[in-house]
């Protein structure tokens, strides 16, 4: 019976033990590698009293609850910001909407070709598109990576043959950053943040 009860403490000691290393296993990281930016607005349509729909406009658009987000995106997101204007004809050619949209993600639970990121960025209308990770490093000690991984990634596309690539995969770099033509609209860009230079930019963006 002593036996018994020595294993048994034992045992129960070894589980104490254990319990705190199930705890402390970390979330999974998310791990993003471009064109893979989360939706973070909702449109809520208006109607008539005819019940024809009503133009797109600022108070049809709310940002998304961190519940609403899919769940890897759930667990990386701290709090979502939504900017929107209501652009008219005389500003620019036609009513539109322009938002700007920023995910401000938690430390350490997301990453962009191996770096960590800060923020999500999403800027759109009828008439551009700018969607842009920032990323918590330099852009001097992120260039050469993230380099490598778009051409890395452009290549690979090319070799699928259901994807339809319009370069040749070599970036394109000046004083500014790094570019990669993807069509004649748009293309990447990667480029030190402007208001901090100890961030950079990565964005994914076309204008009309």
């Amino acid at each position: 019976m002593e036996c018994r009860r020595f294993a048994l403490a034992a045992l129960l000691s070894l589980s104490a033990l254990a319990r705190p290393c199930w705890a402390a296993t970390p979330d999974p990281v998310l791990q993003l590698s471009g064109g893979d930016f989360p939706e973070l607005s909702v449109h809520q349509p208006r109607f008539d009293d005819a019940g024809n729909q009503l133009p797109m406009a600022c108070d049809q658009i709310r940002a998304k609850r961190i519940d609403e987000l899919d769940p890897l995106w759930k667990r990386s997101m701290d709090r979502i910001h939504l900017e929107c204007e209501d652009l008219k004809a005389d500003d620019a050619g036609f009513d539109m909407v322009a938002t700007t949209i920023t995910g401000f993600l938690r430390e350490g639970m997301a990453q962009f070709a191996g770096q960590p990121l800060a923020e999500v960025r999403l800027m759109d209308s009828d008439l551009w598109s700018d969607h842009q990770y920032i990323l918590q490093r330099p852009y001097q000690e992120t260039r050469e990576a993230l380099k490598r991984f778009i051409e890395s990634r452009c290549l690979a596309r090319q070799d699928n043959p259901t994807e339809l690539v319009e370069n040749n995969c070599a970036l394109t770099e000046s004083e500014e950053g790094l570019y990669l033509e993807a069509s004649e609209v748009g293309g990447i860009w990667v480029h030190p943040e402007q208001d901090d230079p100890q961030r950079t930019v990565y964005a994914e963006a076309w204008s009309d």
